[in-house]
């Protein structure tokens, strides 16, 4: 929307977003001006992972419907999805935020709001959920009964999404890839100017791979020039913040998302530990607001993930390779096993192959040749 007003919100306390496993989740920290109001939430490190492998991202908006789907693509045969998180905005004016991905519903926990998204409502909101369980790959994703927006000031919606899937292959270089969140509304109540620094990379040199997206909420097009700029590291990624990743809005100037990735290899010096993401509203007849940033590349340090190869079930193995990452758990066995809960419940059976399972806190007996081995899942 194009009006400008200050909306002040009362003290809130939020607690640690829960970590799960080698995820690293920021402490939600508004910045506030003298009356106690949210200015915006400076961008974090939401989640890192260094990897023989890589993200994709799919994305659109949701404004008109609350409804819609999303299509992953680019995955390599044989990988291992090892995270997705859905992310979304929305116009908040109940600090909560539902809906059904691929037909299983979630609850948003929110990670980053603003003063006021020009709408009218008390904030403007930035929410996610992992929903790795839900993510098998390749393929189109159903978003359903996410909350509209109406063309109307003071309209509580969505404005759009964005599934972001991490996934490992070992034919692949390795890369550290960071994910950065935060909510940054201009021209409302904050500068035209703003930046943020992804950290917690050290790249090869020379750079063999770099891969950028950036995510940014309300954009539309009022006729404005082509002046609403966006940069990595100095180099233009848009000029044009406009609603552009479709359908439409409801207000039928833009769709209220924009979702824009791209090679950054040429963009990263060699050894670089740093990158700077930058933004200019220039035009200032439209407000919109980064809230997610993804940045991948070449890198040298350690991995935290080892991708799992799929066994050929014709090589025999010593025994069964177990690993466990948060509740998922991968077996490679070339025998027939059973798996039992520590009070001696069958969980499941299982023929000789590859698999990945999602079990609950606890710990299991895997049997196998009238071999048992302990795993703990925590």
């Amino acid at each position: 929307m194009i009006w400008l007003i200050i909306s002040e919100l009362g003290s809130e306390k939020w607690d640690l977003v829960p970590s799960t496993g080698c995820s690293q989740y920021n402490y939600y920290n508004p910045q506030k001006d003298d009356n106690n109001s949210i200015l915006y939430t400076p961008f974090t490190l939401f989640y890192r992972e260094v990897l023989k492998g890589n993200f994709v991202i799919g994305a659109t908006s949701l404004a008109s419907t609350g409804s819609g789907s999303i299509t992953i693509s680019g995955i390599p045969a044989g990988s291992t999805i090892v995270k997705a998180f859905l992310f979304w905005a929305e116009e908040d004016a109940n600090n909560a935020s539902s809906g059904n991905f691929n037909g299983h519903p979630i609850t948003g926990i929110k990670i980053a709001e603003d003063c006021t998204s020009c709408w009218g409502t008390p904030r403007n909101a930035l929410f996610y959920r992992d929903v790795t369980s839900y993510v098998s790959g390749n393929g189109t994703y159903s978003l359903t009964s996410f909350p509209p927006l109406a063309c109307a000031f003071g309209a509580d919606g969505l404005e759009g999404v964005t599934l972001i899937v991490i996934y490992c292959n070992p034919s692949e270089i390795k890369r550290t890839i960071t994910i950065y969140t935060g909510d940054y509304e201009q021209p409302a109540c904050n500068g035209p100017s703003f930046s943020w620094i992804h950290t917690n990379f050290t790249a090869t040199n020379p750079v063999i791979d770099a891969k950028y997206s950036i995510s940014i909420g309300n954009g539309q097009n009022f006729g404005e020039s082509s002046a609403e700029y966006v940069y990595l590291n100095s180099n233009l990624i848009t000029s044009d913040v406009d609603g552009l990743t479709g359908p439409n809005g409801p207000c039928s100037n833009g769709s209220l998302w924009d979702a824009f990735t791209g090679s950054a290899t040429s963009w990263i010096p060699a050894n670089a530990t740093s990158a700077t993401f930058s933004i200019n509203n220039a035009a200032g007849s439209d407000c919109w607001h980064p809230v997610l940033s993804v940045l991948s590349v070449s890198s040298v340090d350690n991995e935290t993930y080892s991708c799992v190869t799929p066994v050929d079930i014709e090589e025999k193995l010593k025994e069964p390779q177990i690993k466990v990452y948060n509740n998922i758990v991968e077996i490679s066995s070339n025998y027939d096993f059973k798996i039992y809960s520590s009070n001696g419940r069958l969980i499941s059976y299982y023929k000789s192959g590859f698999y990945k399972t999602k079990l609950n806190k606890g710990v299991y007996i895997m049997i196998y040749e009238n071999k048992t081995k302990k795993f703990i899942v925590d």
